[in-house]
């Protein structure tokens, strides 16, 4: 039988904590490592609909990229909604794992997962960590042929399957290096600007940052947090399956809907 433990020394050989930034707040979150899981729920977030998940499939354990503690969480008042979330997994015994942005910075996590969705050719990571060769922030590289920002918009809509996507800059403007860059990485924009991008593809963007960073001559895609990340659901699937203790991947969408 696997242990909470087992789980996740199998996350951390591919996702080491050390790649984690010193804000973050990744591992075991809820419950004890040497509890027994049978069933597991894999997530973007751990929120009111994936624990409701959690207890209605019968699973031991959550793991998820996003951590439930993150800003500081000083009490577990159950009228509050972390409170609420903590009580539901307490009562119901559902241990909590996360793996954040060490996973966004592994060799194989999120970014690069990003980088192989568009294909991109001769592949480098665009923020290097010391800690560990191809490990870091964002990837950038050769798109197969080159495309126009507009014909680029609609293949980041097909690849990440999102009906939408914000984009600022020339949409004429011939794209074939390409960076990518999952969830939040406005910071990473003047990286890429410097390493020869053509186009960033990221989410959460300002419009002040992003009207900055346009004028400097990157084209940008803000094509959304939950449509840049949620491919971690398959990464997680991929370092657990068939490891003793069956998968439920879980159905939560993306809190923003397209009207």
């Amino acid at each position: 039988m696997l242990t909470v433990n087992d789980i996740a020394m199998m996350i951390e050989a591919a996702a080491p904590l050390s790649l984690a930034y010193s804000w973050d707040n990744p591992g075991l979150l809820v419950g004890s490592r040497r509890k027994e899981v049978s069933k597991m729920l894999i997530t973007l977030d751990t929120n009111l609909f994936t624990v409701n998940e959690a207890i209605e499939q019968g699973c031991d354990m959550i793991v998820s990229h996003h951590p439930i503690l993150f800003r500081g969480t000083k009490k577990a008042d159950y009228d509050d909604p972390i409170g609420r979330l903590l009580e539901l997994l307490i009562k119901n015994d559902i241990a909590v794992y996360a793996a954040h942005t060490n996973m966004d910075n592994a060799p194989e996590g999120i970014n690069a997962r990003l980088a192989e969705i568009f294909e991109l050719e001769d592949v480098k990571v665009l923020e290097p960590d010391e800690k560990l060769p191809g490990a870091g922030l964002g990837r950038f590289g050769k798109l197969q042929k080159s495309m126009t920002a507009a014909e680029l918009c609609k293949l980041v809509k097909e690849r990440l399957d999102t009906p939408a996507v914000r984009a600022a800059g020339d949409m004429i403007r011939p794209v074939s290096t390409l960076c990518v860059a999952s969830g939040s990485c406005a910071e990473c924009i003047d990286t890429a600007i410097e390493k020869g991008c053509d186009a960033i593809i990221t989410g959460d963007l300002k419009y002040h940052e992003t009207m900055d960073a346009a004028e400097k001559g990157i084209f940008i895609i803000d094509a959304g947090h939950y449509p840049t990340e949620v491919m971690v659901k398959d990464i997680f699937s991929g370092l657990l399956k068939n490891k003793g203790a069956e998968i439920v991947i879980s159905r939560a969408a993306d809190v923003f809907k397209f009207i």
